[in-house]
C-alpha cells in the first residue's frame, strides 16, 4: 500500500512536471509570436506611412522626386526611393520600413493620368444622340452630361455619367454604372503645343506644316519598315514613300491652322495633331479627316505585345469619311467626333469599329446617325495597353501633372 502511494505520487509529479513544461513552452511561444506580430505590424505600418507620405508629396508637386531617407517613425525608420528609369514615363516608388533590424517593402507604380483611360468619353451629349441596338462599348465609358440609350446597347466595362437617360428597351451594363459623376473635360492646348514643338524640330521630311491641307498615308513595306506618303492637296498625287523615322524623327507630326487627312497602316509609335494658332476651329482649321481605315501593323486584339501606338489630337472635329471603318488608336477632339454628312442617313447601318480610345468634347444628335437604323453601328473596343500608359502627349484629365496608381504591392 505504501509502495503504491509512492508510485502514485511519483507519477503525478511527473505528469505535473511534463504539463507544466508544456504550458510554459506554449506560453513562451505565444509571447514570442505576439512580439513577432507586433514587430511585423510596425514594419508594415512604417513602410505604408512612407508610401502614403510620398504619394501625397507627388500629389502636391508632381515633379517631386527627392524621396525620403531614414525618417524616424514609431521607433523605426522609413526610406522612400523614386525610380524613373525602370519604367519610362512612370514613377516606380519603393518604401522601405525598418523596425528592430527587420525590413518591409511597399512598391507602387505611378503613371501620368490620361484621358486614354476611357474607351469613350464625351463632355456633353445631346439628348437625341443615343447608343442603340447593336452598339457595344467594350471598356470604360463616361458621359459628363447624360448617357442616352434606346433599345438594348451593351456596355461591357463600367459606365459613369451625369445622368442615365433610357428611351426604350433595356441597356445591359455588365460592368455596372454610376450616375452623378463629373469629370471635367481637359484643356488640350498644352498637349497639342508639345506635339507641335517636337514636330517643328529640324530634320523631318514634312512632319510640320503651317496652314493648307496635309494628307498622310501610312503603309508597311516588305521589309517591315513603316512608310509615309504625303500630299498637300486632294488634287495632287502622293509623293514617294518615306520611312516614318525619316519623315518624323521624333515620332510627332503637326499641322497648324489647316486640314489634316489620315489613313493607312502604322508600325511603331506616332503622335499627330491638327492644332490652331491664330485661327478659329472649323472644318478647315484644326480638323482631322479619317479618309480610310487606320490600322496597326500588329493588331493588339490578337497580339497584346504589339508596340504600335497612334495618338491623334484635334482642335476641331474628327470626321469619319467612309463606312465600314476601323480606326486603331487614341483619338481626341476638342469639338465633336462625327460621320461625314452623307453617311448619317445610310441604311442599313455599317460598322464603325474603334480599337483604342475616343475622347470627344461633344456628341451631337446626328453625329453618328440620323435614327435607329441609319448611320453607324458603333463598336468600341478598348485597347487595354492604354491602362499601362497613354501615347505621348495625349491630353490629361485635369492637367499635365496628375498621376494615377497602376499597381500597389505590399
Amino acid at each position: 500500500m505504501g509502495r503504491s502511494a509512492i508510485y502514485m505520487v511519483m507519477g503525478m509529479t511527473f505528469m505535473f512536471l511534463f504539463f507544466g513544461k508544456t504550458m510554459s513552452d506554449n506560453g513562451t511561444e505565444a509571447f514570442s509570436n505576439a512580439i513577432d506580430y507586433y514587430e511585423s505590424t510596425q514594419m508594415f505600418n512604417i513602410a505604408e506611412a512612407g508610401a502614403n507620405l510620398a504619394c501625397n508629396q507627388i500629389f502636391l508637386n508632381s515633379s517631386w522626386r527627392t524621396g525620403f531617407t531614414n525618417v524616424p517613425m514609431n521607433n523605426g525608420t522609413f526610406t522612400v526611393i523614386l525610380d524613373t528609369v525602370t519604367y519610362p514615363n512612370k514613377v516606380y516608388m519603393t518604401s522601405i520600413g525598418v523596425y528592430q533590424q527587420d525590413t518591409h517593402f511597399v512598391k507602387i507604380l505611378l503613371s501620368p493620368s490620361s484621358m486614354a483611360k476611357f474607351a469613350m468619353y464625351s463632355g456633353n451629349v445631346s439628348s437625341a444622340a443615343k447608343l442603340r441596338n447593336g452598339d457595344t462599348i467594350d471598356g470604360p465609358i463616361h458621359a459628363n452630361s447624360k448617357l442616352s440609350t434606346q433599345g438594348n446597347p451593351v456596355f461591357i466595362g463600367k459606365a459613369t455619367m451625369g445622368q442615365l437617360q433610357k428611351t426604350a428597351g433595356s441597356p445591359t451594363f455588365l460592368g455596372g454604372y454610376q450616375e452623378n459623376v463629373n469629370i471635367t473635360f481637359p484643356d488640350y492646348a498644352p498637349s497639342a503645343a508639345a506635339i507641335v514643338d517636337l514636330a517643328n524640330n529640324p530634320g523631318g521630311t514634312h512632319d510640320y506644316q503651317n496652314g493648307s491641307e496635309l494628307f498622310l498615308k501610312f503603309s508597311v513595306d516588305g521589309s517591315g519598315v513603316c512608310q509615309v506618303q504625303y500630299k498637300l492637296s486632294s488634287g495632287d498625287s502622293y509623293g514617294a514613300a518615306v520611312p516614318l523615322s525619316t519623315f518624323a524623327p521624333t515620332g510627332n507630326i503637326a499641322l497648324v491652322d489647316g486640314k489634316l487627312h489620315i489613313e493607312g497602316t502604322i508600325k511603331g509609335q506616332v503622335t499627330i495633331t491638327s492644332a490652331l494658332s491664330a485661327t478659329s476651329a472649323d472644318d478647315s482649321h484644326g480638323a482631322v479627316y479619317i479618309d480610310d481605315n487606320v490600322r496597326y501593323y500588329t493588331d493588339p486584339l490578337t497580339n497584346p505585345s504589339s508596340t504600335d501606338m497612334l495618338a491623334v489630337v484635334a482642335a476641331s472635329n474628327i470626321q469619319i469619311q467612309k463606312l465600314p471603318m476601323r480606326m486603331d488608336g487614341a483619338f481626341f477632339t476638342n469639338s465633336s467626333a462625327k460621320l461625314k454628312s452623307d453617311l448619317v442617313n445610310d441604311s442599313p447601318m455599317k460598322q464603325l469599329k474603334i480599337v483604342g480610345s475616343l475622347i470627344s468634347k461633344s456628341i451631337g444628335s446626328t453625329d453618328f446617325g440620323n435614327g435607329a437604323s441609319q448611320g453607324a453601328n458603333f463598336y468600341m473596343k478598348y485597347d487595354t495597353r492604354l491602362e499601362g500608359g497613354s501615347p505621348t502627349n495625349f491630353p490629361n484629365p485635369t492637367n499635365n501633372n496628375s498621376f494615377e496608381v497602376l499597381s500597389w504591392f505590399e
